[in-house]
């Protein structure tokens, strides 16, 4: 009698074995593979700083100081492969400091702020021809819509709307002109990312 209660349960732990040994396959069969590292489109401003952190080499500015010579960007689609902004005094503008150093294939979303050449130290002076030059820095970076976090962000940034009140701005369509300007006489100190540069680095 005992041995044949023991089969039943020998039976399901074998089973329960052979699920997690198939490919793909995670607990309560939901694919693993939505544990992986891929990164996607945050899509928001809100507590933008928190989660990507100031560095040491970040210098203060003042966006309306953003006088000198201006490039013109056209993206397609995002992201842009601009990796961080950073906020002007008193939390107005945006200033480009991290650019993703490659285009991995003709067409690369991820590559295109590199093939338009993009600089870490150019501020965000128009969206889509509206003037965002002294705009609040979230306001900024909800029309941008352009953060690429790890999706483990996704619970945080639900959190950080919710505590803001809702979004500063819906995001400006794509594709989107951006025009960028430069601060006569400002020296960035920036890190600029080199082709073997991965998310892995940070």
């Amino acid at each position: 009698m005992a041995v044949a209660q023991r089969r039943p349960i020998l039976a399901l732990c074998l089973a329960g074995t052979v699920l997690c040994l198939l490919p793909g396959q995670g607990f309560v069969g939901s694919p693993a593979g939505r544990l992986s590292n891929s990164r996607v489109v945050a899509r928001v401003g809100a507590e933008y700083q928190e989660r990507q952190s100031p560095r040491d080499a970040d210098l203060p500015f003042d966006a309306a100081a953003a006088t000198g010579d201006t490039v013109d960007v056209s993206f397609k689609k995002r992201p842009f492969g601009i990796l961080r902004y950073t906020p002007g005094n008193g939390g107005k503008g945006a200033m480009v400091q991290e650019v993703i150093g490659r285009s991995r294939y003709p067409g690369d979303p991820q590559g295109q702020g590199f093939a338009a050449g993009v600089k870490g130290g150019w501020v965000v002076k128009t969206i889509n021809g509206q003037d965002v030059q002294t705009e609040d820095f979230n306001t900024v970076m909800d029309l941008l819509d352009d953060e690429v976090a790890d999706p483990r962000f996704s619970k945080s940034v639900a959190l950080a709307i919710e505590k803001q009140g809702g979004r500063k701005a819906q995001p400006a369509e794509a594709p989107m002109a951006i025009t960028f300007a430069t601060i006569p006489g400002y020296e960035w100190k920036g890190e600029v990312l080199g082709a073997d540069w991965e998310p892995a680095h940070r």
